[in-house]
């Protein structure tokens, strides 16, 4: 008898367990059909900022491709725009180029130096400049064979040479090695990180853009640190020019 009742007993908690899970269960659901919009917009708030994060990233890099692309637009257009006011003056700024491919580059050849497959028999000179495209000059012809040649870089150390900065102001810019150089300038001038140096002549030829500033207070210089504006290290092309030619008279 008292076995009886103790099983009719756990047969009746049992039931009302699964009662009320049952009843937990209805209740869950009910309650997430009608706030399921609150909480997606609650789950949504915590992990946007993820999911930006994450892929959000694609629109602003789009945005930066147009801007590169407008720029290198205009700048192409200023340089039409250059080159046709100096024929205009009679002062032909086109140079005679010649393609070569880069046949060793560093690290396989010290202190920033580059063998290239264009030699004597193509015209190539000691002194001619090189240019990694464009108007992106990067270094200097330095000894020259058959159909080979050797390319000293700017930024290569002990290179120093004259150039303008924002095409107007004199530095006398010094390879540091790495694809780095460095110029000393007034302290009193403005001077901004991305401002351009190029090479002084009726062709011209961008060099390089300022990457950081180094002011020193009661100092009357200040150091410009700048780099070559390609990656030596997946450099495949150059463009030789040939310095012009003149026939004396």
């Amino acid at each position: 008898m008292t076995i009886s009742k103790r099983h009719t007993q756990a047969e009746l908690r049992a039931r009302r367990t699964r009662l009320v899970t049952v009843a937990c269960l209805l209740l869950l659901f009910v309650a997430a059909t009608l706030w399921r919009a609150p909480l997606s917009a609650a789950v949504w708030h915590i992990l946007r900022p993820v999911v930006e994060a994450r892929f959000g990233s694609v629109a602003p890099l789009e945005a930066e491709r147009a801007a590169a692309r407008a720029a290198l637009a205009d700048r192409d257009a200023l340089y039409e725009e250059n080159v046709d006011l100096k024929a205009r003056l009679d002062r032909d700024a086109r140079v005679e180029r010649v393609l070569a491919g880069v046949l060793l580059r560093p690290p396989a050849t010290p202190y920033d130096t580059l063998v290239i497959d264009a030699g004597s028999v193509e015209g190539v000179v000691a002194g001619d400049r090189v240019a990694s495209g464009g108007t992106v000059l990067i270094g200097r012809v330095s000894e020259v064979y058959a159909h080979t040649s050797r390319v000293v870089l700017y930024s290569a150390p002990g290179e120093r040479y004259d150039a303008l900065l924002r095409g107007a102001i004199p530095l006398i810019v010094e390879g540091q090695g790495g694809g780095s150089m460095s110029a000393q300038a007034p302290a009193g001038i403005m001077v901004a990180v991305g401002d351009s140096v190029v090479l002084p002549g009726i062709a011209g030829g961008f060099v390089a853009a300022l990457s950081h500033i180094e002011r020193t207070e009661a100092e009357s210089f200040v150091t410009l640190y700048m780099r070559l504006p390609v990656n030596l290290f997946e450099l495949r092309y150059v463009e030789v020019w040939k310095e012009p030619r003149h026939d004396s008279i």
